[in-house]
């Protein structure tokens, strides 16, 4: 019997040391070390795990786990459909009920749509690589990093000298594509910008932040919105949910302050209004000229309008030529 103060390994090497059970198939499978004390059924179960994690061909491509993960939200989406069509049926719904079950079809109908237009672009890239695209760090997964569907693109523009990578095949920093510079697209040819953001300078067309260009459309994001009256107001507030996008069109812009933000008074909406119509001169004129076919001759008209909506007062222009506007009741603040 050796003293309590003798060192540990003399107790270590009376004890009998775990009996180790190795699978291992040429390397492709991770080692699986268990005591002899475990069960049989837990070694068979960490075996088939780690045969399924090799060889599984969903474990290892993200494109088959995608497309799974897409058709089982369709069969969800496809779910919430017939219970919002089931509801609809319903004879007791109030019209703001029915109005919402009829866009949340809508959305559900737009959502189904793109998760099919993913799984045909996910089986088109499919079709189109060379290999099957692998996760990890394989060679086949740096293959298809470098030389994948926009990888002849990348070397052609690094063949040509353009700026973008030093090495042939090394993406960018933040794995975004090379753009080229002076607005041009891969072929050289120049882009036109279609759209005008809201703080867009033009020569003749923004003068301080206020659109003076004569054209249709205009640019405001309201915000009464995101008033605190409004997000406070409740379940019957108009509109039902905040703009998602910002009012372009003339008629609408005058339609959303006239006829919803009812939480806020005629005179508060009249100034929004003449906040929303300042800002977009230019639009402004246009509908009064072209759409209304106004001849208005000295631009102290518009002048006069805006300067009455901003104190708050719905101008006779408006009420003539806006039947919106006409139904604004009157503003009794002082």
């Amino acid at each position: 019997m050796p003293p309590s103060g003798s060192n540990d390994a003399s107790s270590v090497q009376s004890s009998p040391p775990p009996t180790t059970k190795v699978f291992a198939d040429e390397g492709s499978k991770p080692v699986v070390s268990l005591n002899a004390a475990n069960d049989d059924s837990d070694v068979e179960m960490a075996a088939s795990v780690t045969q399924q994690a090799a060889h599984n061909y969903e474990y290892s491509d993200l494109d088959e786990i995608t497309m799974r993960q897409l058709g089982e939200d369709i069969l969800a989406y496809n779910y919430d459909l017939d219970y919002c069509r089931a509801q609809l049926g319903e004879p007791d719904l109030t019209p703001q009920e029915t109005r919402t079950l009829q866009l949340r079809i809508l959305d559900l109908g737009h959502q189904i749509r793109h998760c099919k237009h993913r799984i045909e672009t996910i089986k088109a890239q499919t079709q189109k690589s060379a290999f099957p695209r692998r996760y990890g760090g394989t060679a086949l997964s740096i293959f298809n990093t470098t030389n994948g569907i926009n990888g002849g693109r990348t070397q052609a523009r690094i063949a040509n000298g353009e700026a973008g990578a030093e090495f042939p095949g090394k993406r960018s920093v933040a794995g975004k594509r090379v753009v080229p510079e002076h607005g041009e697209d891969e072929d050289g040819v120049k882009r036109l910008k279609t759209a005008l953001s809201p703080d867009f300078d033009m020569a003749t067309g923004v003068d301080d932040g206020v659109n003076t260009a004569l054209q249709r459309l205009g640019f405001w994001k309201c915000r009464l919105c995101s008033a605190p009256k409004y997000l406070l107001a409740g379940s019957g507030r108009s509109p039902a949910a905040p703009c998602k996008w910002p009012l372009k069109d003339i008629s609408k812009m005058i339609t959303h302050f006239t006829e919803m933000h009812a939480e806020h008074t005629p005179a508060e909406r009249c100034a929004e209004l003449g906040a929303a119509l300042s800002h977009n001169r230019g639009p402004f004129e246009y509908w009064l000229r072209k759409t209304r076919a106004q001849n208005i001759s000295d631009d102290s008209v518009i002048d006069d309008c805006l300067g009455s909506l901003i104190s708050g007062k719905m101008p006779g222009l408006l009420r003539r030529h806006s039947r919106a506007a006409a139904g604004m009741p009157v503003s009794r603040e002082k």
